[in-house]
């Protein structure tokens, strides 16, 4: 009964944590506001849309790829935004989001 009962309890806590740690990344506004900044300049620049969507894509961790993909659309849609906070706001979101569906 006790081995059940830790088992079961190693079935909930293992994933909360691991998961725990994955949404720091998304926890980290400066990460997220440099990539953001990164994306506007780029575009700034005329870096063209699929390029950006190639680096969006290579980058490694799950959360901070779709927020990545988030800052290319903010940037690249007609109009553009202008309010980096705001697409800051709407990437960590996305980023949590992908690890708590």
């Amino acid at each position: 009964m006790k081995k059940k009962l830790i088992m079961g309890l190693c079935l909930v806590l293992l994933p909360s944590i691991a998961f725990g740690q994955t949404i720091s990344e998304c926890r980290d506004r400066q990460k997220l506001t440099e990539m953001a900044i990164e994306v506007r300049d780029r575009v700034s620049e005329g870096e063209s849309e699929d390029s950006l969507l190639m680096w969006a894509g290579n980058v490694a961790a799950p959360g901070l790829q779709a927020a990545a993909y988030k800052a290319v659309e903010a940037f690249t849609f007609r109009p553009p935004s202008k309010s980096v906070p705001r697409v800051v706001t709407i990437m960590g979101f996305l980023c949590s989001k992908t690890y708590r569906p």
